[in-house]
């Protein structure tokens, strides 16, 4: 047991900050994740249905008429086209990874770009440190490099989901509701105040948390964790 450890677990206020910022970030990457898996399903699915038999619902529907009634069951080629095309890009350890793959596609889409990308990388591998070894993370220090971290993420989250908003939602949802959005020419405004409600409130959170990030790295030449 080295002393940096020591040092942790007999000070409640640092174990707390240590914590916190694992899960805040656990928290955020878990939070992206979920939200474009279910944002870029929708994208790619074409309907909402319900399996009568089993009473299950499924959003890649097939339509068939026969004798002048309309027939719905799941389209499971369409549905394994969209895992091919969203889930299997990226491969690690010889085996597909469903989150890179994931994170490849918003860049080939250009929702984010190649250095974003890079960052996501990072982020994964972070996650599984924090996820599967909270343990050994304590035995080390958060620095200021995971800090920034995780402030890239939380970047790059709103960044997508402005891009997602201004360039899908806005132009595909015509309503009497946009109309304070186009300019004099009918035009959508690249509005820099578009904000997603996710985004808001990581804002809200970060502010209380200011502590955390503003600390000074004291420990910046300890191991950490990763």
């Amino acid at each position: 047991m080295n002393t940096d450890f020591l040092e942790i677990v007999t000070n409640k206020e640092k174990v707390q900050k240590e914590l916190i910022f694992y899960s805040l970030f656990l928290m955020v990457f878990e939070n992206f994740v979920h939200h474009w898996k279910d944002t870029i399903r929708s994208f790619y699915s074409n309907g909402f249905a319900k399996d009568e038999q089993t009473g299950e619902y499924y959003d890649f529907v097939k339509v068939t008429w026969i004798d002048g009634v309309c027939h719905t069951s799941r389209d499971t080629e369409k549905e394994k086209d969209f895992n091919h095309i969203v889930f299997q890009r990226v491969k690690k350890n010889g085996r597909n990874n469903p989150k890179l793959s994931m994170f490849r596609w918003m860049a080939d889409s250009q929702f984010i770009d190649d250095d974003d990308y890079i960052i996501l990388e990072k982020c994964y591998e972070k996650r599984n440190d924090y996820a599967h070894d909270i343990a050994g993370c304590l035995n080390r220090f958060v620095t200021k490099e995971e800090k920034e971290l995780l402030k890239s993420l939380i970047a790059i989250s709103e960044k997508a989901a402005k891009k997602w908003i201004l360039e899908i939602e806005i132009p595909t949802t015509p309503s009497e509701d946009l109309n304070m959005l186009l300019d004099e020419e009918g035009n959508y405004n690249p509005l820099d105040d578009v904000i997603s409600g996710t985004q808001m409130f990581y804002s809200l959170v970060l502010a209380n948390l200011k502590d955390i990030f503003d600390e000074k790295d004291e420990h910046a030449d300890h191991e950490h964790c990763g």
